[in-house]
């Protein structure tokens, strides 16, 4: 972002040079008042009021002075727009200071001294200049200023109006000071500092007293009246030491900035800079200034004109006062009375025709709603469909021409400006089958492949310009058949899309043998042609992934509920669903053995028992005997060569299922029950 200088184009007779004066922007009129400056050859406090017509952006005009007699010439005073008032409060001349306030009603063009009364004479501030007054709400807050004799002060005061700048008050309430009660340390004593509010606070900056400058920075809750000095909400300072600058915040959507300029930093140092910071993340940036800026300055005089988005700068003091008009675009920054915050989606084909939503706030109905989009010098303007102060719809325009890229979006409505939000829009190319490639082990003829094991490998999508996606959404379609038999039952497949132009690829096949891997790209049009990818078709070769053992010795017969248990490193043993014995597998080198154990000692013959090896013995449990009665005796076998041993583990307390938690409370419940009844009936037989 960037914001640009100029003069300001004048016709007319400008005001004499000056410094300590104020400029202020009531409707189309920018109205400068007093400030210290040479008249009739001599330096002395000024009170002329000059009018500077802004209807014509192209041509402003100074009109001369306005006004008939009002305050007394002063500087270093406050004049604050309230309504369609000019309210002066303070300001010195020479040595004298004051503490009136005066009004100057800019429809009727006459000035008045506003009499304001007080409870307390403390809630009345001292006379005294170098003062900031702002306004929040329908109030005005003035903070310190120079008092004369060497003090300089902290107090912050608060000018209610009542019912003075009403034009049709029934009831007459009267304009009143007070000093409220804050909370926390606030800002030492000071001068010459800027002060302007952004939602919910009142920010203070820099200023200097008799022996320093500051560069602090202080923020007034106005919801609790608490400074903010302490954690995450306390402001960081200011990056230098500056005093007699101006601080300014204008209202921007979505949050407040605040603008920061000219002023001094030290003796001489005068400044002609600009910095902004955003009232959303409080980080002060310095945008570019484009053009021929003003003379470094101090207490020059400066109001924003939201009319045309530009900040107004007269006069100042640059070891000689100055009396030029400068204007400062802000637009950029500042933007219209609506934000965009995202696009939904945001991302599309290059040939455009994509609905897109633009998500915000503050929109509104209008005959013309634009929506640009625009990469470096390129820019492409939509037309824009309100849907409510959240929502614009439009359709994407075509990009083809300039290519796969990302755009940054913009709304203007009905010429307000565009916004200044940054929003992102992609276009991709469309994807070209024959550009896109796989790999990975489920397509290298090399890979040693089992049937119904999962094995992988990856599609890249690419566009047509042969430049990788990086987004997701492609539509690829692989299937596997089996070469010589297409008849044959398929292989199963699944995609997972990475959404980053990656697509992952699992499959398996049910048997052995050649398979055949087509992988294409479904483009979506009508009607549907899957257009094979670069490659394709893959062709695999799959094993059995069993390995058949011979055996020796007698094998034991088939049987159902048989169960089989590893006992060491070279032998399992087979037990259960049948009257034969322990069958015992011996796993050698030689080669695989069965022998079957001596059924002396073997427990009754069962199915569904419990049934595990424990420290090389084959532990049996429980289960139902081969015609259905439940058991729960325990035995072991235990492996002596080929052969082996039962015994019967006795001493061992019946098995018993663990109740439930429910039934442990039902069963609680019922045992109360019980013994009230006993209780109840041994009380009753008593009285009897």
């Amino acid at each position: 972002m960037s914001v640009t200088w100029e003069p300001a184009p004048l016709k007319g007779t400008p005001p004499e040079p000056r410094s300590g004066h104020t400029f202020t922007v009531v409707g189309t009129k920018a109205y400068l008042f007093g400030g210290v400056g040479r008249k009739d050859g001599k330096a002395c406090a000024l009170g002329d009021l000059h009018a500077l017509d802004l209807n014509n952006s192209e041509l402003l005009n100074w009109t001369g002075e306005v006004g008939g007699p009002g305050p007394s010439p002063r500087s270093r005073h406050t004049c604050t727009a309230v309504k369609h008032f000019l309210v002066v409060v303070g300001g010195l001349n020479h040595r004298v200071r004051h503490n009136d306030v005066w009004i100057f009603d800019t429809k009727q063009k006459k000035w008045t001294e506003l009499k304001v009364q007080a409870k307390d004479a403390e809630d009345i501030p001292s006379p005294r200049a170098h003062h900031t007054a702002t306004l929040v709400g329908n109030q005005l807050f003035l903070f310190g200023g120079y008092a004369g004799h060497g003090k300089s002060c902290d107090d912050l005061h608060v000018l209610d109006f009542g019912t003075a700048l009403e034009e049709k008050a029934t009831d007459v309430v009267h304009p009143t000071w007070s000093k409220p009660v804050l909370k926390g340390k606030g800002p030492s004593p000071r001068f010459d500092h800027s002060t302007t509010w952004f939602p919910n606070k009142l920010a203070i900056l820099g200023g200097r007293d008799n022996m320093t400058m500051h560069g602090d920075v202080h923020h007034l809750c106005l919801d609790t009246m608490t400074w903010l000095e302490e954690g995450k909400e306390k402001p960081k300072p200011y990056s230098f030491d500056i005093a007699n600058h101006r601080l300014m915040g204008i209202e921007s959507v979505p949050n407040h900035k605040m603008f920061c300029l000219t002023g001094k930093k030290g003796p001489n140092a005068f400044l002609n800079h600009v910095d902004v910071m955003d009232c959303g993340s409080m980080v002060w940036t310095t945008p570019n200034a484009v053009g021929e800026p003003p003379a470094p300055r101090e207490d020059a005089a400066m109001t924003y004109d939201p009319k045309t988005c530009k900040i107004l700068m007269f006069g100042g003091w640059s070891n000689r006062w100055l009396g030029d008009t400068w204007q400062l675009n802000v637009s950029p920054i500042i933007g219209p009375p609506y934000a965009v915050f995202n696009v939904d989606p945001d991302i599309g084909p290059v040939f455009g025709e994509t609905e897109v939503t633009i998500h915000g706030m503050q929109f509104k109905q209008a005959e013309k709603i634009e929506v640009c989009f625009k990469t470096g010098k390129t820019e492409v303007i939509s037309p824009g469909t309100f849907v409510d102060a959240t929502k614009i719809t439009c359709m994407t325009p075509n990009f083809e021409e300039f290519g796969a890229v990302e755009v940054e979006i913009r709304v203007n409505i009905n010429n307000e400006g565009w916004t200044v939000n940054k929003m992102r829009f992609r276009y991709f190319a469309n994807t070209s089958a024959k550009n896109c490639l796989a790999f990975g082990p489920g397509i290298n003829e090399r890979t040693v492949a089992k049937y119904g094991v999962e094995i992988p490998f990856l599609i890249l999508a690419k566009d047509t310009c042969n430049a990788k996606r990086t987004s997701g959404g492609d539509d690829f379609i692989v299937e596997v058949t089996k070469e010589d038999d297409p008849r044959a039952p398929k292989g199963t497949v699944r995609l997972v899309d990475l959404d980053n132009g990656l697509h992952e690829v699992y499959y398996s096949v049910p048997s052995a043998g050649r398979y055949r891997i087509d992988v294409g790209y479904d483009d979506l049009g009508e009607p549907q042609e899957i257009i094979p990818i670069r490659g394709s078709p893959f062709l695999m070769d799959f094993e059995d992934p069993w390995t058949y053992k011979r055996t020796s010795g007698a094998a034991p017969l088939k049987r159902k509920f048989g169960q089989i248990t590893s006992l060491s490193n070279d032998k399992v043993a087979l037990f259960g669903g049948s009257d034969d014995g322990v069958s015992v597998l011996t796993t050698g080198a030689d080669g695989w053995t069965w022998d079957t154990a001596s059924a002396d000692g073997q427990p009754a013959a069962r199915k569904f028992h419990g049934q595990t090896g424990a420290g090389g013995k084959l532990v049996v449990f429980g289960g139902a005997s081969l015609g259905g009665e439940e058991m729960d005796d325990l035995s072991t076998f235990t492996v002596e060569g080929t052969k082996g041993s039962w015994q019967t583990v006795e001493g061992v307390k019946p098995y018993r299922a663990m109740k439930s938690r429910h039934q442990l409370i039902r069963d609680e419940k019922e045992a109360a029950e019980e013994a009230a009844a006993e209780a109840a009936a041994a009380e009753k037989a008593a009285a009897e």
